[in-house]
């Protein structure tokens, strides 16, 4: 009962739709579902879309292309600045935090 016009178009917003499902999957290792809950989908949906965006951010702050390398470094990056964060709400200096880190790699 669809015109030719509206039949391309479901088409196509389905195959948007297939192309974001490949990225997420590619890119945060979304194949499995860990909740079969309407409500449990949306939540790891909504936070993997949310990741998506800060990567796509932090690509673009950076200027790196790809995604593989970018990935590593935004959640090292992330993960540093979290550690800085509990270490100032404990009552730590973070730059000695810094130190350590200059220590140990070296």
């Amino acid at each position: 009962d669809l015109k030719a016009e509206d039949v391309t178009e479901v088409y196509r917003r389905r195959w948007d739709i297939e192309v974001f499902f490949k990225f997420i999957k590619q890119l945060f290792n979304f194949s499995h579902l860990v909740n079969r809950s309407e409500n449990g989908i949306k939540v790891v949906l909504y936070v993997t879309m949310i990741a998506a965006i800060l990567l796509s951010a932090y690509k673009k702050e950076t200027k790196q292309p790809g995604y593989k390398i970018p990935r590593l470094k935004f959640a090292a990056d992330l993960e540093a600045e979290i550690i800085k964060y509990l270490i100032i709400k404990c009552g730590g200096d973070p730059e000695k935090m810094n130190a350590i880190l200059l220590c140990n790699s070296s």
